[in-house]
C-alpha cells in the first residue's frame, strides 16, 4: 500500500509543481529555437467559449507556454543529434510533419496603411484609378505584344538540360530530408488529386473562353539537390509536371518553368531552410512564362536588387529544428520591378476597404522574410502600375506565387492576385467584370495536390 502511495506521489507532486509554476511563469513571445511567434492567452468571450474556439486556443496557449518548454525542445534536439548514426546513408527519425499549405501567412498590416477606396463600378475596367507616368517617363509596353500560338505545352528550344547527380549524407525526418545543407520535402505523385486539379482548370476555361489561361507548376529543390532515388519514379517532379500538363485541355498554355530552373540549378534558386524558391528562382520561372505569353522578360540587370537585412530560417527549419540549418541561415534576395505601382490587399472582391501593400518590401521586421513579397498570402491583392497598355492578369496561387508576382508588374497595367484558400468569390464573374485578359494558375508540385487549395479553387469556379 505504501509503495503504491509512493508511486502516486511521484506522479502527482511534479505535476502539481509544474501547474503552480505555470501560473507565475512569464509568457514568452517568440521561440528562438523554433523561429516562430508563440500563442498568447486568448481573450474569454461567450461566443468563443460556446463554440469551442476558446478551449482550442487555450490548449495551444498552454502547449506553447509550458514551463521550461524551450529547454526541453533544445534537449530533444541535441539528443536526436547524438543518436544519429555516424555512418553515411539514410538516418530515420520517428516523426511526421503536419506540413500543409494551410491558409497561408500574411505580413501584419500597419493601421496607418488602412484605406477605403471608391465603390467599384461595373465598367469592365479596374476598380482603382491607374497611376500616371512620372514626368518625362515613357511606357515601355504601349506596343501590343504578339499573341503566341496556343499549344498544350510550350517546348524548350534548347537541348534538354539535367542537373548533375548529388551525393552526400542524408538526414531523414520522415517526410523531410537534409542533404548538403538543404532541407527538402519528399514528394509522391497522386493521380487522383492531379486529375482533379486538371479538371478544375478545364471547368474554368469553359466558363471564361475569352481569357488566355496559363498553368505553371514549379518543382521544389528536391529535384536538384537530392540523390536520384528521391526524385525518380513516383517521386520525379519532372515526370509529375509532364503528367499534369498532359491532362490539360486544348487551349490551356502550359509553362515549362522546369527547363529554365534546371539550366540554372547551381544558382541560389531555393532556400535551404524553407520550402519556397528564392526571387531568383521565381525570376527564371517568370522568363518561361514570358516565352509562353509572347512577352519580352525584363533582364535581371535592369532591376534594382539587394538583400533584406537579417537572417532567414524558414518552414523546414521550424519542422526539423536542425542545428545544421541554423548554422547556415538563408538570405532573401529581391528584385524591384522596373515600373512604379500601387498595391492594396483586400478580404473580398468588393475591393472597397483594404490595406496598402508593396510588391517588394526591402525592409521587414518579421522573422519570416519571405513575407516581403506582396505582403504574403492575402485573399486578394490588386496592383496598378504606371503602364498604360490596358493589359491585365489575375494570378491564382499559393505562397510560391508571392515571389513571382512582382516580375509581372513589368508588363501589366493591372495585376490581380488571388489566394483560393482564403477568398470566397465568383471567379468567372470577377474575370469578366474587370476585363481580365490573362489568367495564370501558379502552384508548386505539392500545391497541385493540396485539398485546401483545390477546394477553394473549386468553390470559386462554381
Amino acid at each position: 500500500m505504501r509503495k503504491n502511495q509512493f508511486y502516486i506521489a511521484l506522479f502527482l507532486v511534479p505535476l502539481c509543481l509544474l501547474s503552480l509554476l505555470n501560473l507565475v511563469w512569464p509568457d514568452q513571445i517568440i521561440s528562438e529555437i523554433e523561429n516562430r511567434t508563440l500563442s498568447q492567452m486568448p481573450s474569454l468571450k461567450l461566443e468563443s467559449l460556446f463554440s469551442g474556439q476558446y478551449t482550442l486556443k487555450f490548449e495551444e496557449y498552454f502547449a506553447d507556454q509550458f514551463p521550461f518548454r524551450q529547454f526541453f525542445i533544445g534537449l530533444h534536439q541535441q539528443s536526436m543529434d547524438l543518436l544519429k548514426s555516424p555512418f553515411t546513408g539514410d538516418v530515420a527519425l520517428i516523426s511526421r510533419p503536419g506540413h500543409d499549405t494551410g491558409t497561408g501567412e500574411t505580413l501584419e498590416h500597419d493601421p496607418d496603411d488602412h484605406v477605403i477606396l471608391p465603390t467599384a463600378t461595373d465598367t469592365g475596367n479596374s476598380t482603382t484609378t491607374p497611376t500616371t507616368l512620372p514626368s518625362g517617363a515613357t511606357d515601355p509596353q504601349t506596343t501590343p505584344e504578339p499573341t503566341p500560338v496556343v499549344t498544350e505545352q510550350t517546348q524548350p528550344t534548347e537541348p534538354e538540360a539535367t542537373a548533375p547527380a548529388v551525393e552526400g549524407e542524408v538526414e531523414s525526418f520522415s517526410a523531410v530530408i537534409i542533404v548538403n545543407g538543404y532541407a527538402m520535402e519528399l514528394y509522391y505523385y497522386s493521380e487522383n488529386r492531379v486529375s482533379r486539379y486538371a479538371e478544375l482548370i478545364s471547368r474554368l476555361q469553359a466558363k471564361v473562353p475569352e481569357a488566355r489561361i496559363f498553368d505553371l507548376v514549379a518543382p521544389t529543390s528536391l529535384e536538384f539537390h537530392s540523390p536520384e532515388k528521391y526524385h525518380s519514379n513516383s517521386s520525379s517532379q519532372k515526370d509529375a509536371i509532364a503528367a499534369i500538363y498532359a491532362k490539360m485541355p486544348n487551349g490551356v498554355i502550359a509553362v515549362d518553368a522546369y527547363d529554365k530552373l534546371v539550366r540554372h540549378y547551381d544558382e541560389y534558386l531555393y532556400f535551404r531552410s524553407d520550402h519556397h524558391w528564392t526571387a531568383r528562382g521565381a525570376f527564371y520561372a517568370y522568363t518561361a512564362f514570358c516565352e509562353s505569353a509572347g512577352l519580352e522578360p525584363a533582364a535581371l540587370d535592369t532591376m534594382e536588387t539587394g538583400f533584406i537585412a537579417g537572417d532567414f530560417l524558414g518552414t523546414l527549419y521550424k519542422y526539423t529544428n536542425s542545428p545544421r540549418l541554423k548554422e547556415n541561415p538563408d538570405s532573401v534576395e529581391y528584385f524591384l520591378p522596373t515600373v512604379e505601382s500601387q498595391g492594396y490587399a483586400f478580404s473580398s472582391t468588393a475591393m472597397s476597404e483594404g490595406y496598402k501593400v508593396k510588391a517588394v518590401r526591402t525592409e521587414i521586421s518579421s522573422g519570416n522574410k519571405y513575407l516581403a513579397f506582396i505582403g504574403g498570402d492575402n485573399p486578394l491583392t490588386h496592383f496598378t502600375t504606371t503602364l498604360t497598355n490596358g493589359k491585365s492578369i489575375v494570378v491564382l496561387k499559393e505562397s510560391y506565387g508571392n515571389a513571382f508576382v512582382p516580375f509581372l508588374l513589368n508588363h501589366y497595367q493591372d495585376v490581380y492576385v488571388i489566394d483560393p484558400r482564403s477568398l470566397k468569390a465568383d471567379l468567372p464573374e470577377f474575370i469578366r467584370q474587370h476585363g481580365i485578359q490573362d489568367v495564370l494558375i501558379l502552384n508548386y508540385t505539392f500545391g497541385v495536390s493540396n485539398t485546401t487549395w483545390n477546394n477553394g479553387f473549386e468553390a470559386m469556379i462554381g
